[in-house]
């Protein structure tokens, strides 16, 4: 789909706007003038988070702050920000305030920094005591503990069901369940309300194309061979068998069909006579199937390193990490369906802006 054919329902791209709703309030008009700029952020592996500058004004009268001791900035105030253009507007965060930052400067008008994170913050990113999950595999793991942070859980079945996981007691449960994600190649996010543990999404249809000199403001990509591999092999350890390392292994070729009728990097090594294989040997595995899932994943997490970048386009609420894109006119080496691994949205003095970075494992 091109920018051509949203055009029409997102105001033909010329009157961006934001709204905010703090405890399930929007803010009256008076108040979302008082803020100068908004940024959204989003990261496949941290979640999302948000900061906006408040225009402060001192009251000689009260000598009083108007917003700097205001109720709706208190740390803990739930808070959801949406982007887009006239009536069509994309929530892009739901979560809660966690920080706020006056600056005071003499001569100058006061500003007002709100900060926040998604809401995995409060139960997933905090610590939390040591947990071991008996018989469970890792999706229901994942489906637990979203519901045990009150999160809509959708998961993609994993599969093997294993004897004992445990989380430390120095672990997270968001970093405990991005460790699980990566080892079987899985994908960790947030959205809204919505926890997803779910299989690739970079297989799936792209949502745009995006055309330099049309639609792209600039692209800055990068193709690089130093982390490629062409096998992965995987000697763990098997508590219930000690004496036998147990192995799992992942081949050039058998990575994510990221774009068909394209070589991925193992295959590209591959063809250029280059072995590089890539041995794990520190690991705890309960069966072979494990021990090869992980296997792959590592392969995949090589092949995904083989062309990076950055982008930046018009404002596009469209765009969030685990969608793919497609980058057209910049040279038949680097046309092609990116995956979106990060954003950051932004509407301020200079309107409405979006960066993104890619990936992608295929030429």
């Amino acid at each position: 789909m091109t920018l051509e054919k949203i055009s029409p329902a997102n105001a033909g791209f010329y009157a961006p706007r934001f709204e905010v709703q703090i405890d399930n309030t929007r803010l009256a008009v008076n108040m979302s003038k008082a803020i100068i700029d908004i940024t959204v952020e989003e990261k496949i592996d941290e979640g999302v988070s948000f900061r906006m500058t408040v225009h402060d004004e001192f009251d000689l009268t009260t000598q009083q702050f108007k917003w700097l001791d205001h109720p709706l900035f208190d740390i803990g105030n739930n808070i959801t920000i949406k982007f887009g253009y006239g009536s069509s507007l994309f929530p892009l965060v739901v979560g809660s305030i966690t920080s706020i930052e006056p600056s005071f400067f003499s001569g100058e008008t006061p500003t007002l920094t709100v900060a926040g994170q998604d809401l995995s913050y409060d139960y997933l990113k905090r610590s939390s005591p040591e947990r071991t999950f008996v018989s469970k595999s890792y999706s229901d793991i994942a489906a637990m503990i979203a519901s045990d942070a009150g999160l809509l859980p959708v998961v993609d079945n994993t599969g093997e069901v294993l004897a004992s996981v445990c989380k430390k007691g120095d672990q997270s449960y968001y970093s405990f369940l991005e460790k699980l994600a990566r080892e079987v190649g899985y994908q960790f996010n947030m959205d809204g309300q919505t926890m997803y543990f779910v299989k690739p999404t970079d297989s799936k249809q792209e949502i745009l194309t995006l055309e330099l000199g049309n639609d792209l403001l600039s692209f800055r990509p990068s193709m690089k061979s130093s982390g490629l591999v062409t096998e992965v092999e995987v000697r763990g350890h098997n508590p219930n068998n000690p004496g036998k390392p147990t192995i799992g292994r992942a081949g050039a070729g058998s990575e994510r069909a990221q774009e068909s009728g394209r070589k991925t990097g193992s295959q590209i090594m591959q063809d250029k006579n280059r072995t590089v294989k890539r041995v794990i040997t520190d690991l705890v595995v309960n069966s072979e199937a494990h021990a090869n899932a992980i296997a792959l994943a590592e392969l995949n997490k090589a092949s995904d390193s083989l062309i990076e970048g950055e982008v930046e386009c018009i404002g596009l609420p469209q765009i969030r990490t685990g969608v793919t894109v497609r980058l057209d006119k910049v040279g038949r080496r680097f046309s092609g369906k990116y995956y979106v691994k990060a954003t950051s949205h932004s509407i301020g003095e200079s309107g409405y802006q979006t960066r993104f970075s890619v990936k992608r494992n295929a030429l």
